[in-house]
Formats: structure tokens, C-alpha cells, sequence
């Protein structure tokens, strides 16, 4: 690459490494491209090929005016002079494809090269053929053009290597612009990513400290007078409920007894054998005690202990419930239960909202906490996210940064230092 040297800030090759702003290297990179190294090389070799061809078309014009002896067999004579005329005809060919073009573009070179290979390929072809016996009249002359073919073929050689060394160029200057503009939009993604991440933390930064304090504000409030009547609501509350547990059970177990008797009542009264006044009060003593009023009881109780002999029951077992059914219309048992149930479902839907109106500011702070860390958890992820895609970015930018050193090392012929700041 000796020719390259001094296009761009004098010698290359030596000194210490030269540094290059991201924003530099395109235009660094255009006067790279400037091809006046690559067209000064390929004036010398053009000058040499048409020296080449000018001595191969004395050669040829030698070649044809020369004579052969005299004593030269009929047989050999005519081929010779057959092989002359066509070793003439393919030579003076190629040497018009010798002719340089105008343009001193990689494309005109490539083409002029590509041409002259093709017409020396043909050429060989047919003087490999002929050369044998034009050499036996003319074996001067054949070993001039054996020369001159020889020269030409180590120039296209040397032209080949040249137009590859140029391509190999402009490729390295074509991949080092797609990694300039690729860093430079990566690194226009890292600054965007960066204030994200700023504005991103920031917010963590503030539902963190938010929660903290609603945190600390929720610890103060169940210490506190509200706190001690909450939990104390609560205790008594549960309490309640344990002793409705209870007595819903004493009514079921009340009730036990008569299930046999009201099933057989129902279905006796459902069936118009009987006409029931408390056919709902004994449906409801079945499924739902509990929602049966007081007033009625009595009545029901009466009105089953009435057709208890009609049912169907077995002597020892109306016996027992005739018995029960008396003890349940004196005692007033199931009232009693009944009253006791109905003023504990009272007092807890009471207590139930006192607790919600004391459980009010703690409520709603626990709600607010609930979608503070909702949104922190999102905040995270959103960090989370945004840092990952920050680490793949640089890990990219990092790599191109690399390779576009190194390709720029290999333009300039010494190290090249990239600089990425903005």
C-alpha cells in the first residue's frame, strides 16, 4: 500500500496513534476514497502494457515480413505459413484490447483488465496450437512474442492486484460508514435510554420514599387510639360470631328432632290431604331457621303437634316428638334461641360498622399502599428493562467501535483511536 501513503495528514506507518472524533470520520473517510494514489499507480502499468503492446506489434510486424529458408520442406512450409497467419491474426487482436481506457475508475479498470485476460486466454489458446509450426520457420521471431506474452501476463498480474487492493479499500470505507452511522444512532439511543432511565429512577426514587412513609403513618395509626379500638372491635366481634356459631347450632339441634315430622307435614300438605296454615313456617324451620319469626313459632309448633297423628310415625318415635314439641311451646326455646341469635346478628352488623368507620384511614391507606407497590414493582421492571437494553446497546456500540478501529487501522496504515464523545 505504498502508494496510499500520504494522501491524508502526511506519512502513514509511523508515529503515534492517531485520534479521530465520530463526528471526523466520514470526512477522513472521503479523502481515503479520493482515488489519485490508485490512479497513478494504474498510469504506470497502462504505460507499461502499451509499451508491451508496442513491442508485440513490431514483434508481429516482424513476424510477418520475415522469410523463411529456402530449403524448408513443402509440407512444413505450409503449415508454417498457415500458423504465421493466424498466429498474426489472434496477436494483433489482442493488441488492440491492449489499448488503456479513458476513465481511471476501478469499473474502467476492471473492465480493461477483464477484457485483455480474455484476449490473451483466446490468443494462447490458438498460439499454443499454432506456435509449433510457425516456430519452425520463424523460431526468432515466435520467442520475441513468447517473450512480450510473457511480460504482458506478470502486468495483468501486477493489474489484478492492484484493482483488488483498491476494492478491498473501498470496501473497507463503504463497511466503516455503516458502523459510523450504526454508533452514531446506537449512541443517539444510549443518550434517550439514559434520560429514561434518569426520569425512571427518579420516580422510584419518590414512590420508594412515599411508601416508606406510608408505611410509617399506617405503624402510627395501629398503635395509636384508633389501632387499640380496631383490634378490640375485632376481638369482640369474632366473639359474637363464635357465640352465633352457637346458638345457630342449639336451634339446629332444637330442630333435629322435628326434621322426620315437618318432612311429612310438607308432603302431606303439598299433596291437598292437608290444609296447612304454616306450610312456609315449616319449610323455613327445614332450610332456615333462623328466619323464622317469633309470633309464628308457637303457632307452627301447635299446628305439627296437631296432625302429628296423621303423619304416619311410629308410636315410640311420635311419642318423642309429641314430648319435645311440649317442651319447646312451654320452655319457649327456640324464641329464646331464636331472640338470642337475632340480637347477636344485630350487635356484630353494628360493631361491623363501627370497625369500618374506625378502619376508614387505615383502609384507605392500605389501599394506597397497595398501589404504590403496585407501581414500584413496575418502576423496577421498567429500570430493569431499560438498563438491560442500555448494557446490549453499549455491548453493540462497543463491538462496532472495535471493528471500525480496526478497519480504519488497516486504511491508514498505523493505529487509529476512535472517539465516541459527543
Amino acid at each position: 500500500m505504498k502508494w496510499l501513503k500520504g494522501i491524508f495528514h502526511g506519512e502513514k506507518g509511523s508515529g503515534n496513534a492517531q485520534n479521530l472524533a465520530l463526528s471526523e470520520i466520514h470526512s477522513w473517510l472521503k479523502v481515503q476514497s479520493e482515488p489519485s494514489g490508485f490512479e497513478d499507480r494504474l498510469q504506470d502499468i497502462y504505460v507499461s502494457i502499451e509499451e508491451a503492446a508496442q513491442a508485440l506489434a513490431s514483434d508481429l510486424r516482424a513476424l510477418g515480413s520475415a522469410e523463411p529458408d529456402s530449403t524448408t520442406p513443402p509440407k512444413l512450409l505450409r503449415a508454417g505459413l498457415a500458423s504465421r497467419g493466424e498466429v498474426l491474426k489472434q496477436m494483433e487482436a489482442l493488441v488492440e484490447r491492449m489499448n488503456p481506457p479513458t476513465g481511471r475508475d476501478i469499473d474502467s479498470a476492471s473492465d480493461h483488465h477483464w477484457a485483455i485476460v480474455k484476449g490473451l486466454k483466446r490468443t494462447i489458446t490458438t498460439f499454443g496450437r499454432a506456435q509449433r509450426y510457425a516456430a519452425a520457420l520463424f523460431p526468432k521471431e515466435i520467442e520475441s512474442i513468447n517473450s512480450e506474452l510473457s511480460r504482458i501476463s506478470h502486468l495483468l498480474v501486477e493489474l489484478e492486484g492492484v484493482i483488488g487492493q483498491r476494492r478491498a479499500e473501498l470496501e473497507e470505507i463503504w463497511y466503516a460508514k455503516e458502523l459510523v452511522d450504526s454508533i452514531d444512532e446506537d449512541l443517539s439511543l444510549i443518550a434517550d435510554l439514559k434520560e429514561r432511565a434518569k426520569k425512571e429512577e427518579e420516580n422510584l426514587s419518590g414512590l420508594q420514599s412515599s411508601m416508606a412513609g406510608m408505611e410509617e403513618e399506617q405503624k402510627r395509626l395501629a398503635a395509636g387510639p384508633e389501632g387499640k379500638r380496631i383490634e378490640e372491635l375485632k376481638k369482640d366481634i369474632e366473639q359474637k360470631r363464635e357465640e352465633l356459631r352457637q346458638a345457630e347450632a342449639e336451634m339446629a339441634n332444637l330442630i333435629s328432632p322435628l326434621n322426620k315430622a315437618l318432612g311429612r307435614i310438607m308432603k302431606r300438605g303439598s299433596s291437598d290431604r292437608l290444609i296447612l296454615q304454616h306450610s312456609n313456617v315449616f319449610e323455613m324451620l327445614l332450610t332456615a331457621p333462623s328466619k323464622v319469626e317469633d309470633k309464628e313459632i308457637a303457632g307452627s309448633l301447635q299446628e305439627l303437634r296437631s296432625h302429628l297423628a296423621s303423619l304416619g310415625l311410629k308410636d315410640r318415635k311420635k311419642e318423642k316428638i309429641l314430648d319435645h314439641i311440649d317442651q319447646l311451646i312451654t320452655n319457649r326455646s327456640l324464641e329464646k334461641t331464636r331472640s338470642r341469635q337475632a340480637a347477636l346478628e344485630k350487635a356484630i352488623e353494628e360493631q361491623d360498622k363501627q370497625l369500618s368507620e374506625c378502619s376508614r384511614d387505615l383502609l384507605q391507606l392500605k389501599e394506597q399502599l397497595s398501589r404504590t407497590k403496585k407501581g414500584l414493582q413496575r418502576a423496577k421492571a421498567s429500570v430493569d428493562e431499560i438498563h438491560q437494553s442500555l448494557r446490549s446497546k453499549q455491548e453493540k456500540v462497543d463491538q462496532d467501535t472495535s471493528e471500525l478501529r480496526d478497519r480504519l487501522t488497516r486504511l491508514s496504515g498505523k493505529a487509529i483511536k476512535v472517539d465516541l464523545s459527543r
